[in-house]
């Protein structure tokens, strides 16, 4: 009875110490301070904006599917429905791009990309490139958007 009594001790101990261990670091977390929403903007990712946009625009857009937006050289990159037709968006961080990386950047200033010997067309602005917006239905809409977006 003695050894149960002294177990049970240690346990209801144990329980407590483990439980003042975890609202200490909820303390520290909720003392933490919150980014301003200048702040998280700044760092978000252009891309998931570009995307809000089309959503504010009154556009159904699609889920992200997978791109290899490497082989173009940009930083980042998404595919996904936009009205229920395909588009491409890319990301170049203009201020840190590969030597091999630059031959893209620089065709999409000037409105085509080379892709195995097929030339694409682009728009590119402030270090965002679309594709696939030439040959969408709502082409126009999609290229004010584009246009107007700001990060």
């Amino acid at each position: 009875m003695k050894k149960k009594f002294i177990a049970s001790v240690l346990a209801l101990f144990t329980i407590t110490s483990l439980v003042g261990c975890g609202s200490t670091q909820t303390t520290e977390n909720a003392d933490a301070k919150e980014p301003t929403r200048q702040e998280s903007n700044k760092n978000a990712n252009p891309l998931d904006g570009l995307k809000q946009e089309f959503v504010k625009a009154g556009f159904t857009v699609g889920d992200n599917k997978e791109l290899a937006y490497s082989m173009l050289g940009a930083t980042n990159g998404y595919k996904f429905d936009l009205n229920g037709s395909p588009i491409e968006i890319y990301y170049y961080d203009s201020k840190n791009l590969k030597e091999d990386d630059k031959k893209f950047y620089e065709q999409a200033k000037k409105g085509k990309i080379d892709m195995s010997g097929i030339n694409v067309p682009v728009v590119l602005k402030n270090d965002i490139m679309i594709v696939r917006a030439d040959e969408h239905k709502d082409k126009d809409k999609i290229l004010e958007v584009f246009n107007n977006f700001k990060y």
